[in-house]
């Protein structure tokens, strides 16, 4: 899973590179909006956390949404970020550049004025690493 990003000085409010940890209650993306170019989403929704949507930050990508999200109109969106950070099975962060061009893909997810995004994860290509978060050229789409 992708525990943490870092994004670009583009999309900062200081100019500077910025990362963001998904423990941290205040954790969120940098989501392209067509309307509002780019907006801060909170990521997922920690236990402790009141709300109404999943208590996660990913959705495992298996063709299919878990029972029930689509209740929360999902929308397929992108996070802008520079690199993200996994963590091994033996406990060690390591760093992964995103490609020029790609985006972290992501669900957003609404209930109310309650939104949150969630990072869409795949397999992982090697076994050093349970999963990995899906990437994607920098066009939106809604999920069906």
């Amino acid at each position: 899973m992708c525990h943490s990003v870092e994004v670009s000085g583009l999309y900062t409010a200081e100019g500077i590179r910025q990362q963001i940890n998904y423990p941290d209650a205040d954790a969120a993306l940098p989501i392209h909006d067509p309307q509002r170019g780019v907006v801060w989403i909170p990521w997922g929704r920690r236990n402790q956390e009141h709300g109404e949507l999943p208590a996660t930050g990913w959705l495992a990508d298996d063709g299919a949404l878990p029972e029930g999200w689509d209740r929360y109109s999902p929308a397929s969106v992108l996070a802008r970020v520079a690199r993200f950070m996994e963590v091994n099975r033996d406990g060690e962060p390591r760093w992964f550049d995103v490609e020029d061009g790609k985006s972290l893909q992501c669900v957003l997810l609404r209930h109310g004025h309650e939104q949150r995004v969630y990072v869409v994860t795949t397999e992982a290509a090697c076994e050093e690493h349970r999963s990995w978060p899906m990437t994607r050229g920098n066009l939106a789409r809604r999920l069906g």
